[in-house]
C-alpha cells in the first residue's frame, strides 16, 4: 500500500468524526482516494472541507452534485476552480442570487460567446438581463434570448410590443404559461380574431380563442379545431353551462369529459356527476369552530388544463364566496396543486373533498411518490402560550410516529419528504437547550413564533409556522404524502386537528383549580410521551390521547404496516432515531430531565401551595386532593 491508501485504511477504523480525522483525510494527495475518504464522513461541514481540497475542478463538480447537503458551500468551492469555463458551468448549481453575483464578479468576461454561455447557465432573470445588455453581436443576442431559458426576460421585451406584433410572438415560447400570460395581455378581441389564422399551433389557437369573452364567437370557431383536447380548452371556457353540456355530447375521451364537467358553474350539477349516489361519507369529528385547509398535489397529463380552470366548485356562503382553486406546482414534474377554501367539519365541505378527489381521478391524475398532502389548521384556534407549548410537545415527542401514521396503510414517506417536510423535534430541542425559545407569557407569543420560524430555518418543515400572522394565519402540517383518496384526507385532517384540539384542551385543564380523573389522565398521557419508552408503546399513548378506541384502529394499522415499509428504506432515511429528540418546554437551560430534578429555590413555594390546597380540600374526595397535589407539584 502507498501512503494515501494507508491513510484511507486508518480512517475506516476511526469512528469519531472530528478535526483530526478531517486533517488526515485532507492530507491525502490522490483525488481518487480522497473521494473514497469523503464517503466516510456524515457531517456536511467536513464533507465541504474535503471536497474543496480536491485538486481537479471536475472532481469537485462531481462531488458537489453527489452531496447536495453541502449546497450552502457551493459558492466557496466554485471560487477555488482553476478553469473559468467550469465556474461558468456551475453557476446553474447556485440557488442564491448573491452567490451567483459573487462568482460572476470574479470572472473576466472577454467576449460575447462567454456572455452567451453565462446567460444559459445562470438561470436568474436579473443577472441574465445584466449580461445580455453587454452583448454587442446581434446574432448572439437573438440566440441568447431564444435558448437561455430566461423566457421571463423574453416575455418582458415582447410585452413592450404592440398587440398585433405581440400575438405573433406567442409561438416563440416553449412554456405554455408564458404563452398564456401574453394571450391574457392582449385585450383587443378584434386583434385576436384577425391574427388567429396566422398561428400555426392549434393548441395556441385554441387557447387564444378561449380567452375571448363572447361564447357565440367561440362556438362558431369550434368546428375549425380538429383535436379533441384543443376543443375541450375552448368548451371549458364557455360561460353557459347548457352550451358546455351540449358540446359534451361530441366528446369521447373520458378525461376530457371530466374536465368539461369540472368547469360547470352550477355546483348542484357538478355534485350530480362527481358525488356518487349513496356514497359513504366519512365524518371528521372535530370542533366545529376549527378552520381547515388542504392542498391536494397530483401529477398527470391534464395538469395544465386543470390549472387553466383556475376555480371550481363555486358556492356562496353566509360570509363570502366559497371555491376551490388550482395552481402550478413547480416541485413536481407535471403537477398541479388544488387548494381548498377555508373549511370546517360540516357535511358540505366534506362532500367537496370527495368530489375533488373524484374529479382528479377521472382526469387521470395520480398522487405519485413526489406529491405531498399538506393540511392547514387555523392558528386562531389556539389562544395562549400553554396551548402552543402543548402542541409542540405532543407533536415533537411523537414526531417519528406521526410520519408513519399520517400516510395510507402500507405506504412509506415520499422520496422528497426530507426536503419538503424536515423533522423539527431535534431543532426545537436544541433551541430549548440554548434558551432561544423564551415563552414566559402570552405577550411573548409573537417572539415565540419568530423563534420557531428561525428553528425551522425554512417553511419546508414537518410543522410550519411561516403562515402565522400572514393572510393565511395557519399552522401547516407538511408530513403526509399526497393522495387522491378522500378517506385518507379525512383521516389525516382528523389526526392533525385532534393534535391541535388536545393542545387547547390541556391548556384549559391546567388553568383549573380542580381537575377530574379524566383530565388528570390526559395530562399524564402527555407527560408519558416525553419518556424514553418503546416506540410502539408511545404510539399507543398518542392514540389514547387523541382518539376513541373505535377511531384508533386505522392509525394503529398504519403504524404497523408503514413501519415494515420503513425497514425497506436506506439506512440514511430521515426516520433514523438521531433525527428526533425529546421536546419539553418545562426543561430549563442545562437541565435535561426536569422531572428527575428538584429545583431547590421553588421547593418552599410548592410545599406552601400543597399545604394550603390540602387544607382547603376538606370534604372533597381523596383522589381529587391527589390530583391537585400532582398538578401543582
Amino acid at each position: 500500500m502507498n501512503e494515501d491508501e494507508l491513510k484511507l485504511e486508518y480512517l475506516k477504523g476511526y469512528e469519531e468524526e472530528n478535526y483530526k480525522k478531517v486533517n488526515v483525510a485532507k492530507s491525502i494527495e490522490s483525488d481518487e482516494i480522497k473521494i473514497k475518504a469523503i464517503e466516510l464522513f456524515n457531517d456536511k461541514d467536513y464533507k465541504y472541507i474535503l471536497v474543496k481540497s480536491l485538486k481537479s475542478d471536475r472532481n469537485k463538480i462531481k462531488e458537489m452534485i453527489k452531496y447536495p447537503e453541502i449546497e450552502e458551500y457551493y459558492k466557496d468551492i466554485i471560487e477555488t476552480f482553476i478553469s473559468q469555463d467550469n465556474k461558468i458551468e456551475c453557476l446553474r448549481l447556485l440557488k442564491n442570487r448573491s452567490d451567483k453575483f459573487e462568482v460572476l464578479s470574479s470572472l473576466v468576461i472577454e467576449n460575447d460567446q462567454q456572455r452567451l454561455e453565462i446567460t444559459y447557465f445562470i438561470k436568474d432573470k436579473l443577472l441574465s438581463r445584466l449580461i445580455i445588455k453587454e452583448i454587442e453581436d446581434e446574432e448572439v443576442l437573438i440566440t441568447a434570448l431564444k435558448f437561455n431559458e430566461s423566457e421571463d426576460y423574453k416575455e418582458e421585451i415582447i410585452m413592450t410590443y404592440e398587440e398585433e406584433r405581440r400575438i405573433l410572438c406567442i409561438e416563440d415560447f416553449e412554456d405554455p404559461s408564458y404563452q398564456d400570460e401574453i394571450i391574457e395581455s392582449i385585450k383587443n378581441n378584434n386583434v385576436k380574431m384577425e391574427y388567429l389564422p396566422y398561428i400555426k399551433d392549434e393548441n395556441v389557437r385554441s387557447r387564444i380563442l378561449a380567452s375571448i369573452k363572447n361564447d357565440k364567437t367561440k362556438l362558431e370557431q369550434l368546428s375549425k379545431i380538429k383535436d379533441e383536447h384543443n376543443k375541450v380548452i375552448v368548451i371549458t371556457s364557455l360561460k353557459d353551462d347548457k352550451e358546455k353540456l351540449k358540446a359534451l355530447e361530441k366528446i369521447k375521451d373520458e378525461k376530457n369529459r371530466a374536465l368539461i364537467l369540472m368547469s360547470l358553474k352550477d355546483t348542484e350539477k357538478v355534485k350530480k356527476y362527481f358525488l356518487k349516489p349513496n356514497m359513504e361519507i366519512s365524518k371528521i369529528g372535530l370542533d366545529k369552530t376549527m378552520t381547515i385547509g388542504i392542498e391536494i398535489e397530483s401529477e398527470g397529463k391534464k395538469s395544465f388544463e386543470i390549472n387553466n380552470l383556475r376555480q371550481f366548485l363555486r358556492r356562496n356562503t353566509d360570509k363570502k364566496e366559497h371555491l376551490w382553486s388550482s395552481k402550478e406546482d413547480y416541485s413536481l414534474v407535471s403537477g398541479i396543486e388544488v387548494v381548498s377554501p377555508i373549511m370546517t367539519d360540516n357535511k358540505e365541505d366534506i362532500e367537496e373533498i370527495y368530489m375533488i378527489c373524484e374529479m382528479l381521478k377521472r382526469c387521470g391524475q395520480e398522487a405519485d411518490e413526489f406529491c405531498g398532502g399538506h393540511i392547514h389548521i387555523g392558528a386562531n384556534y389556539l389562544k395562549n402560550k400553554e396551548a402552543y407549548e402543548n402542541l409542540f410537545e405532543i407533536f415533537g415527542n411523537a414526531e417519528r410516529i406521526i410520519y408513519l401514521i399520517s400516510n395510507e396503510e402500507k405506504t412509506a414517506p415520499r422520496k422528497d419528504v426530507k426536503r419538503f417536510a424536515v423533522p423539527i423535534s431535534n431543532k426545537l430541542n436544541k433551541a430549548i437547550e440554548k434558551g432561544s425559545i423564551n415563552l414566559e407569557s402570552d405577550e411573548d407569543l409573537e417572539d415565540f413564533f419568530i423563534e420557531i420560524r428561525l428553528a425551522q430555518s425554512s417553511r419546508n418543515s414537518s410543522i410550519n409556522l411561516y403562515n402565522i400572522s400572514n393572510e393565511k394565519h395557519t399552522i401547516e402540517f407538511r408530513m403526509p404524502n399526497g393522495t387522491i383518496n378522500p378517506d385518507v384526507w379525512i383521516q389525516n385532517i382528523r389526526l392533525f386537528g385532534r393534535i391541535v384540539e388536545i393542545s387547547k384542551r390541556l391548556a384549559e385543564i391546567e388553568e383549573k383549580e380542580q381537575i377530574s380523573k379524566e383530565e388528570f389522565r390526559l395530562i399524564e398521557l402527555r407527560e408519558n410521551l416525553k419518556e424514553e419508552i418503546p416506540e410502539q408503546e408511545k404510539m399507543e399513548i398518542l392514540l389514547e390521547l387523541l382518539f376513541s378506541e373505535e377511531e384508533r384502529e386505522v392509525y394503529r394499522k398504519r403504524y404497523i404496516e408503514n413501519s415494515k415499509k420503513i425497514e425497506e428504506l436506506p439506512k440514511e432515511d430521515l426516520l433514523e432515531d438521531n433525527k428526533f429528540a425529546r421536546v419539553d418546554f418545562k426543561r430549563k437551560h442545562g437541565i435535561s430531565e426536569i422531572h428527575n430534578v428538584v429545583i431547590e429555590e421553588k421547593n418552599s413555594i410548592y410545599n406552601k401551595i400543597i399545604k394550603e390546597t390540602v387544607e382547603g380540600m376538606q370534604g372533597i374526595e381523596e383522589n381529587r386532593a391527589f390530583v391537585i397535589i400532582f398538578f401543582f407539584g
